[in-house]
């Protein structure tokens, strides 16, 4: 029955990464409540198109209704982020409490022209080795240049942790303005670690959202 456990725990993971990401964050939180890491929406090799943000929302949505979820918190990294920042602005009673990873309010173009030259250096194959579709990256990029949180994010009544890697200072600029736009947010900086905080530092991050989220 809802209500007579831990809260489940969904992890939504980044652009070129897969759910495995989450492997050494989920080994350290197993057994401790309900655990739940789903392809983000559009992100999937297969799929045929990448989704608005909104939409992207509303099947993370329909996912947890069909795993028989209800309320949940919700953990995103990078563009997860930003998809469960939507999840928790235009599903409210969706969320309990919500963890922003390295999470954008409105990704800088110049920041996505340089990932996306980054990305054209990259094989395929070595992607693909990750289940990771090139031609899928490229198109998340296209498709989240337009991107733009900053009226969602007043909108999020959960209690929120804002956290960015020390070495992610690109990021930090955002972190920040997501800390000061969520009404009951904290930010915090998770040293050492980069802007893949999930791959860099999973001890330290798996630490934070045990304490956060109880």
């Amino acid at each position: 029955m809802p209500g007579t456990g831990p809260t489940p725990l969904v992890l939504l993971h980044g652009v070129g990464q897969a759910p495995m990401a989450w492997e050494d964050v989920v080994v350290r939180l197993f057994g401790s409540r309900p655990l739940l890491t789903p392809w983000v929406p559009g992100l999937l090799p297969t799929a045929r198109e990448v989704p608005s943000l909104s939409d992207s929302a509303a099947m993370i949505d329909q996912t947890l209704m069909l795993e028989g979820m209800g309320a949940v918190d919700l953990c995103g990294q990078s563009y997860g982020a930003m998809v469960a920042a939507q999840v928790a602005a235009g599903h409210p009673d969706r969320v309990r409490r919500l963890v922003l990873v390295a999470g954008q309010v409105r990704p800088p173009r110049l920041l996505l022209r340089a990932q996306a030259a980054a990305l054209r250096l990259v094989p395929a194959s070595r992607l693909a080795d990750s289940g990771v579709s090139k031609d899928r990256l490229q198109a998340v990029l296209a498709a989240v240049r337009d991107a733009d949180l900053s009226a969602e994010l007043p909108r999020i009544s959960a209690p929120t942790l804002v956290l960015v890697g020390e070495r992610d200072r690109a990021n930090l600029p955002a972190a920040r303005k997501i800390a000061e736009l969520v009404p009951d947010a904290r930010l915090e900086i998770v040293p050492g670690a980069g802007h893949a905080v999930n791959v860099d530092a999973p001890a330290a991050l798996a630490d934070l959202l045990a304490d956060f989220l109880g």
